[in-house]
């Protein structure tokens, strides 16, 4: 038997020295691997919603976005994550709702900690929300359909002479411009002067926050719109995203970056103390979703209620309106619980709506007066859309919040009819009215106004539009003159509105919540915050009235499909019965 080397000898002491020192480790087991890092997955496809009418009983729920920034700002504050996973999958929101998630992600900034973003596909929208994370992936064949924004009005004039259908239309303000649709081919000077001041103003909004997010001065965003858009690969060489990969090879480089293993965490946003909560339909969830729930919970800590007033503002649920309506009875219900439970100490009021009924706008603002009288203060908050209407039921709270994005203002109503005549004589249909009365045809869909009904159209709006230009002033404490000269029913950015006295803070609905808080004295206390009007179990929608039914299982594509009909559909309702509206130009959409 040979000897053994001294060399040989010291490398074999040297190992066993080396294992021993090695903390943690006994014979027989195997070094530790990279460690792990837990990254929580956010998803964002589909409508991104304010809110929703009934509990799903089958399959998961569609994410809302008080859902999405509340999960975002508990994986800033929960120490076991060290990063989130922004995935987009063409999800469609609005301008103000991008900047209430763009809010909740700096806080995972602020907190140390990675955002990082992957998308397929995506547009303008989109597009900036991934623009606020520090790494942007996309694969080989994903598309940047950057191509700047666009604002389109619908005209239906032509249509309705080729029917026979006359639109007898009354508007108050020259910037009323919601009946033009029925009763022009084009838009009126007055409306597009308005709408490019409003698209110069979310155009700026929109390229400073790519700006800011990709660190490139707003000269070469500008550029780069008007270069677009691009394959994901020259979406790199222009600095528009950061890595072109595979998802896989995408978590894999985010694990680099972080020195560990990726942990994705999916379902963040239903995972709580006792572990997961899964939606997916079983016999537990089945019976959980037929029991009705309290409207407030009956605990003792003291409460801020979350009111979500989302839709067109209608007297009734009507199948003419697609989508959710905001309604005179619901919202009553709704504070008179408030009113009558002493732990609720202050409302915030989230408005997304174009306005609608003015009468029931005027009710509504009524119960947030009351609520505010008994003591009780209310903050309203605007996401999207809070115009006319929408504007009408906010500017009775205590103060109004907005993002510089939403879109609000419209201070004016517009009232009339659609004349019928013309598409009843085609069809071969004949009509003889007999009347008592001198305006007893008014409303009749067989004769235009004459000019003495018009006159009294005009006069009862007038009213109406005085009594919302006087409640506007005192709700925004300024003189009526002063508001009069804003009445012309024209819409602002926040941004601007802000400057004019219609808003009072920019922010969200966190920023609203802290503020309502603070009114309320609760500052430092632990504050329960409670969503109402909250979603109906499966029972009660299944036992409700036909309008409140259960949602049917394609209704998560329902906004995106009936979304060109809504505006239509509300105008024409409203206008069926004469009713006076208070609602902006909603036929316009900004893309």
């Amino acid at each position: 038997m040979g000897t053994i080397r001294p060399s040989v000898l010291a490398v074999a002491l040297a190992c066993v020295v080396a294992r021993m020192a090695a903390p943690g480790l006994c014979w027989g087991q195997e070094a530790p691997g990279p460690k792990t890092v837990r990254v929580v997955e956010v998803r964002l496809e589909g409508d991104i919603a304010e809110q929703r009418q009934v509990e799903p009983m089958l399959g998961p729920r569609a994410h809302l976005l008080h859902e999405l920034t509340a999960s975002i700002r508990k994986a800033a504050k929960d120490d076991e994550v060290q990063a989130i996973l922004l995935h987009l999958n063409h999800p469609t929101l609005g301008l103000a709702k991008l900047q209430e998630l763009r809010d909740a992600i700096e806080e995972v900034k602020a907190a140390k900690k990675r955002v990082y973003c992957y998308l397929n596909a995506c547009g303008n929208t989109d597009y900036a929300l991934a623009c606020n994370a520090h790494k942007i992936g996309a694969p080989p064949g994903g598309m940047i359909l950057l191509t700047g924004m666009r604002a389109e009005a619908t005209f239906l004039k032509g249509l309705l002479d080729w029917a026979g259908i006359q639109a007898e239309i009354i508007h108050l303000g020259k910037h009323k411009s919601a009946g033009e649709p029925l009763t022009r081919d084009s838009m009126s000077e007055e409306h597009r002067a308005v709408l490019n001041e409003l698209l110069d103003d979310l155009y700026a909004q929109f390229v400073a926050l790519i700006a800011a997010g990709r660190n490139l001065p707003e000269a070469k965003v500008r550029d780069a719109i008007d270069g677009g858009p691009y394959c994901a690969k020259d979406a790199r060489i222009f600095h528009l995203i950061d890595e072109v990969s595979y998802f896989d090879q995408f978590i894999e480089s985010i694990g680099t970056d972080l020195g560990g293993k990726v942990a994705l965490v999916k379902g963040y946003h239903r995972l709580g103390d006792r572990g997961a909560d899964f939606s997916e339909f079983n016999l537990f969830t089945f019976f959980a979703a037929l029991k009705p729930k309290p409207d407030i919970p009956a605990t003792d800590r003291p409460k801020v209620a979350i009111v979500y007033a989302s839709g067109m503002i209608a007297e009734g649920e009507s199948a003419l309106i697609p989508g959710g309506v905001i309604t005179a009875a619901e919202m009553r219900k709704t504070f008179e619980a408030i009113r009558a439970n002493p732990t609720v100490r202050a409302v915030v009021l989230r408005v997304d709506s174009p306005g609608g009924s003015a009468l029931v706008s005027d009710l509504i603002w009524r119960e947030v007066e009351r609520t505010r009288k008994a003591g009780k203060p209310v903050v309203a908050s605007m996401s999207d859309v809070a115009g006319s209407g929408g504007y009408y039921i906010a500017m009775g709270a205590d103060a109004v919040v907005a993002q510089p994005a939403t879109i609000t203002g419209s201070i004016g109503v517009l009232g009339g009819k659609l004349v019928l005549r013309g598409l009843y004589d085609k069809i071969g249909v004949k009509k003889e009215t007999l009347t008592r009365g001198r305006n007893a045809a008014l409303f009749s869909d067989y004769s235009p106004f004459s000019d003495h009904e018009r006159d009294r159209v005009k006069a009862l709006m007038q009213d109406v539009h005085a009594d919302f230009v006087h409640k506007a002033a005192l709700g925004r404490k300024m003189p009526d003159e002063k508001m009069q000269a804003l009445a012309t029913g024209r819409v602002w950015t926040a941004r601007a509105a802000k400057d004019l006295g219609l808003v009072d803070t920019l922010g969200g609905l966190r920023e609203a919540f802290d503020l309502a808080v603070e009114k309320a004295g609760l500052k430092g206390k632990d504050v329960q915050p409670v969503i109402l009007p909250r979603e109906k179990s499966f029972l009660e929608a299944l036992l409700g009235s036909a309008g409140s039914a259960v949602e049917p299982a394609s209704s998560a594509l329902a906004p995106l499909l009936l979304r060109p009909a809504r505006p239509f559909a509300a105008l024409l309702e409203a206008l069926r019965d004469g009713s006076v509206l208070a609602i902006m130009p909603y036929l316009i959409e900004v893309r």
